[in-house]
């Protein structure tokens, strides 16, 4: 076995089975390309380099071959690839995603040239309708020109999936590793959630004590954020309201940065309002607690002082008042109860609520606390199904998405979307 493939699978097995051809093209983001084509295989991916003849001026093929275990494909030869890859004597490849995409390679696709194993290969998926994935890069000015949004549209058009940059420092730029295997993840996931509005809250809030300190609690945002991507995957584009965090949202997310619980309240039955047909999950720590007053400037540390607290209004009890007709998700903490204990205090917040859904967790015990990358819960539906998750938060998120769509077919809901 080639010393690579140690790392199949090391993330997840949403991939595997997939072969995905990885078209590399000349631009500076070349260097990205083996994080790329590791991550796709972390995910369980067999992945074959495709390399155009300019991006071997900026990274080298053995670098591709060492990064897939698998010799890149670097010119078109008597073995006839384009047409081999598309299925006529083999079984085809999955997909193709060219990660990164000049605006020339783009250009030439659209227009049907096909003189580089890239643009011969996309060429031949496309005409058998196999999913191709285009991570377009380049300067803002040749994103920006009137051919290239043209044929980003014709592309659009015939089914090609088009991966619009990060623009930045006046370049645009690829996404993250994270992000294209996101994209790849899409390709094969159905569609449940096109057109329901999904409404995500995530993170902690702060409450301030005076301009300096705040009170709080160690939340991450973490769950919220790989419930959005997970929304992404089965065609949402996620509505993420996030309090305070060091994790970076996805980009595809359309987020709202908020920091106190009356700010994060104010945003969600603001965007609740708009789409009252929502599926909405309230993933966030809002704070329980607030200073009954907030000192101006900073409090003098040479002395002790009282902070008084009263309780904040809670979210969670308004949401079906002014959107009965939402799938509403909710998460009920405690600490260092029994089961028993953790369902019935689960099952009276949701009746409260009037929930769809509620993730309840022991906060005591090891991996399902706050800033962890894993959790262990509890989701219970209206109907009383309970069912035991545990694992990466992003696992757990999979899993919950793949119980609210299987719930939607057989019409479980109170209130339907």
């Amino acid at each position: 076995m080639h010393p690579s493939n140690r790392i199949v699978g090391t993330k997840s097995h949403r991939l595997l089975g997939k072969k995905i051809l990885l078209g590399v093209t000349g631009s500076v983001a070349a260097f990205m390309s083996p994080q790329i084509a590791r991550e796709l295989m972390r995910h369980g991916a067999h992945v074959v380099s495709v390399m155009s003849k300019e991006s071997q001026r900026l990274i080298g093929p053995d670098l591709m071959w060492w990064a897939t275990a698998n010799k890149p494909i670097t010119e078109i030869t008597g073995d006839i690839e384009h047409i081999r890859f598309a299925g006529v004597m083999n079984r085809p490849v999955d997909a193709f995603l060219i990660a990164p995409c000049t605006t020339n390679t783009l250009n030439k696709i659209a227009a049907g040239i096909a003189d580089t194993p890239v643009t011969l290969i996309a060429a031949t998926l496309i005409g058998k309708g196999i999913p191709v994935i285009i991570s377009y890069v380049g300067h803002e000015d040749l994103v920006n020109n009137v051919a290239t949004q043209k044929s980003i549209k014709q592309l659009e058009e015939i089914g090609v999936k088009i991966i619009h940059p990060i623009r930045v420092e006046g370049k645009a730029k690829i996404p993250s590793p994270e992000e294209l295997t996101a994209h790849i993840f899409k390709a094969f996931t159905p569609q449940a959630l096109r057109e329901i509005p999904v409404i995500i809250t995530g993170g902690p809030t702060r409450e301030p004590i005076d301009n300096v300190r705040f009170v709080t609690n160690a939340a991450s945002g973490r769950t919220a954020i790989s419930m959005a991507e997970e929304a992404y995957l089965y065609g949402a584009t996620p509505k993420l309201i996030l309090g305070p965090t060091l994790l970076k949202p996805p980009s595809y997310a359309e987020t709202y940065n908020v920091v106190t619980t009356q700010e994060m309240t104010e945003t969600t039955l603001e965007l609740i309002r708009k789409n009252p047909r929502s599926l909405i999950i309230l993933s966030a720590a809002m704070a329980d607690f607030r200073p009954k007053a907030t000192k101006e400037g900073k409090t003098k540390s040479t002395a002790s002082f009282k902070v008084e607290l009263e309780p904040t209004e809670k979210l969670v009890d308004q949401i079906k008042e002014i959107a009965p007709e939402s799938i509403l998700v909710i998460f009920k903490a405690e600490w260092d109860v029994d089961r028993d204990t953790l369902i019935r205090r689960a099952v009276d917040r949701m009746k409260k609520a009037d929930a769809d859904y509620v993730v309840a967790n022991d906060l005591s015990k090891p991996g399902a606390g706050f800033g962890t990358e894993t959790n262990h819960v509890l989701v219970i539906n209206r109907a009383g199904r309970i069912r035991e998750l545990k694992g990466l938060k992003r696992t757990v998120a999979q899993h919950l998405f793949e119980q609210i769509i299987s719930d939607l077919g057989k019409q479980r809901f109170k209130h339907q979307v």
